[in-house]
């Protein structure tokens, strides 16, 4: 039913190197290709075989086809994509700056490049202001020509899988005390422009409302803080950004729709988002120092 899961047998899995729960591309042809997580299939009529509900096939141009030949390719994220490859929509660039010690804070933007966009920048703008006190930052980038970057690359944090991204495998594990993420999501008149989650504190999410709130102010952006229960809320503990805390409990989420990223501050020609990352690492510059 989840357009961006595709199920296997486990053995069939195993034989590629692979496991349920990671990442793998499914190749139909040259230009149409996608990023899934692989589920359990349980008995399947052979073992080569892939399934997925219309969403999933609609992702590779098959959503009213019952069955069609394909690659499934063991190699999620290749470690040496450039950023060319990326910008034409062969391979998802996984990027990581970290010198191995840091453990106070890690910025993350899975769904950047065109995917979400403006997303990988903002985790690049928080890094570099409190490059001084020391914070990794992991995001990725993809692109596809003439659109479609979400239906190729999107995984959902809560499905990303550390053995799949090596450079995030590499400080999985290490049990940061914060971590921050920035994501995107569709334009909804229904909802606050601006939704801060995750599985931290309460207090602390209160904080960054109010930091980003007055960030903004002038845009008529709405700044609020995401229920329980709500699907962008990020407060699950397998969702990335608490997975890599300590405790599963100090992840901030920040969601936000196209229009709170695009444009600029009026009165200025500060990007909307780079005033919201300044307004998150202006609350963490608090936290980091001593």
């Amino acid at each position: 039913k989840h357009r961006e899961h595709a199920s296997v047998r486990p053995d069939f899995a195993a034989s590629l190197g692979l496991g349920v729960g990671r990442q793998a591309i499914v190749r139909r042809d040259a230009d149409r290709f996608a990023l899934y997580t692989l589920t359990d299939a349980g008995p399947e009529p052979t073992a080569a075989t892939v399934g997925m509900g219309p969403g999933g096939r609609g992702r590779l141009g098959g959503a009213t086809e019952e069955q069609f030949g394909g690659i499934l390719d063991s190699v999620a994220v290749d470690p040496a994509a450039t950023m060319d490859e990326a910008m034409d929509g062969q391979k998802l660039l996984e990027l990581l700056d970290d010198d191995g010690h840091p453990d106070g804070l890690i910025v993350l933007a899975p769904h950047g490049g065109d995917i979400e966009p403006f997303t990988d920048d903002q985790a690049e703008h928080v890094q570099a202001l409190l490059a001084d006190v020391g914070v990794s930052c992991w995001r990725c980038k993809g692109w596809k020509p003439h659109g479609g970057a979400v239906a190729r690359w999107h995984i959902t944090s809560t499905d990303i899988d550390s053995a799949s991204f090596p450079r995030l495998a590499t400080v999985d594990g290490r049990g940061f005390r914060h971590a921050v993420s920035f994501h995107g999501f569709a334009t909804d008149p229904d909802r606050p422009d601006v939704l801060v989650g995750g599985a931290a504190s309460e207090p602390l999410k209160r904080v960054v409302r109010a930091v980003i709130a007055a960030a903004v102010d002038g845009t008529d952006l709405r700044v609020a803080i995401a229920g329980p229960g709500d699907p962008l809320g990020g407060d699950e503990d397998r969702n990335l950004v608490n997975r890599l805390t300590a405790d599963r409990r100090h992840g901030i989420q920040v969601e936000q729709q196209p229009h709170a990223r695009d444009g600029t501050i009026p009165g200025s020609t500060v990007p909307r988002w780079q005033a919201i990352a300044a307004a998150v690492a202006d609350v963490y510059r608090v936290i980091l120092t001593p």
